[in-house]
């Protein structure tokens, strides 16, 4: 099942959507796929979007630590894809026991390396910069007012406040988007 084929799904059936993405994560692991290089251009887009006119070095510097520092694995990158795609959004906590069990799975059949099989908390830090990416990338190319843009920039704006290394990233979301810094917001 392919994302897009499983958001439909579980838009069509959002009680059934353990079943569901226990199942594409079953699929998930069955894929011999290699990781794609982040698009450095896409991401400077997503990031100019967010920016506007203030970018600053600060932002280099976000821009760097994707390209270099965020692991790239098709551990992180497809499991990203599938529990923070645009159209949907889910407690976090429901995220976290998919990762968790997505990630059992994957390091008792040995298709992690040392560190993210060692730590389920570097794996999840995987997972939220693979999904950082994915986001940027995405947000380039979305017009403004897109259906879309909301969600990925509440995902952007989450995952900006958890990491110092995107203290930078979250200053410019405050600046133009504040209201997602605001008590009691949710992503959904």
């Amino acid at each position: 099942m392919t994302p897009p084929e499983l958001i439909a799904a579980l838009q069509a059936h959002p009680d059934d959507a353990d079943r569901l993405m226990r199942a594409a994560c079953a699929e998930l692991r069955a894929q011999a796929a290699t990781p794609v290089p982040p698009d450095a251009a896409a991401l400077r887009a997503g990031l100019a979007r967010i920016a506007q006119d203030a970018w600053s070095s600060g932002l280099d510097a976000v821009l760097q630590r994707l390209l270099d520092d965020a692991p790239r694995s098709r551990a992180t990158d497809g499991l990203a894809a599938l529990l923070r795609p645009p159209e949907l959004a889910w407690d976090e906590a429901q995220e976290i026991d998919w990762a968790v069990r997505h990630w059992e799975t994957c390091r008792a059949e040995g298709r992690l390396d040392e560190d993210l099989a060692a730590d389920f908390g570097e794996y999840w830090r995987g997972l939220e910069w693979s999904a950082l990416r994915q986001h940027l990338a995405l947000l380039a190319t979305l017009g403004e007012g897109h259906a879309e843009e909301r969600r990925l920039l509440a995902h952007i704006a989450k995952t900006s406040s958890r990491y110092v290394a995107f203290g930078p990233l979250k200053r410019a979301m405050e600046a133009r988007f504040p209201e997602f810094f605001q008590l009691g917001f949710s992503l959904r």
